[in-house]
């Protein structure tokens, strides 16, 4: 299990880069996904399947990683997220989006599933507690 290969990555991404982003949201990414994300910007993860933590065991896809760089849809463009106390860094296939929360923990965001079309009180899935134990979990 976990990620084997990134495809379709674009162009890599900076120090400089990622602080704009973490003064943008005005949260500290992890350095898991930072390592990730500079090498992977834009990347599709293979495997890309992933159960979520909760009771149901929901599975889902980690289509995308959010890109740094992209002019037409980038990171930049979720920052009204922050407000939430949440940071969008990935997508599935329907253009809901995989955050980490800071609202339990400033230091050590947990990784959730944002559904954008949910209308209920029910917006926020637990995935896991780090963005590694996300790629640990993806399978095919």
């Amino acid at each position: 299990m976990g990620v084997k290969k990134w495809l379709f990555s674009e162009e890599l991404v900076d120090d400089y880069e990622i602080i704009e982003v973490e003064r943008l949201f005005g949260f500290k990414l992890p350095d898991d996904y930072k390592k990730c994300v500079m090498k992977n910007n834009g990347g599709f993860p293979e495997p890309n399947t992933f159960d979520c933590d909760d009771d149901g065991g929901i599975e889902s896809v980690f289509n995308d990683l959010i890109s740094f760089t992209n002019k037409d849809l980038n990171i930049k463009m979720f920052s009204e997220f922050s407000k939430r106390g949440l940071l969008p860094f990935g997508r599935d296939p329907f253009g809901h989006l995989l955050c980490f929360d800071y609202n339990e923990n400033i230091d050590c965001p947990r990784v959730v599933f944002y559904n954008c079309e949910e209308t209920g009180s029910i917006l926020v899935t637990p995935i896991c507690r780090t963005f590694t134990d996300l790629l640990n979990r993806l399978y095919s």
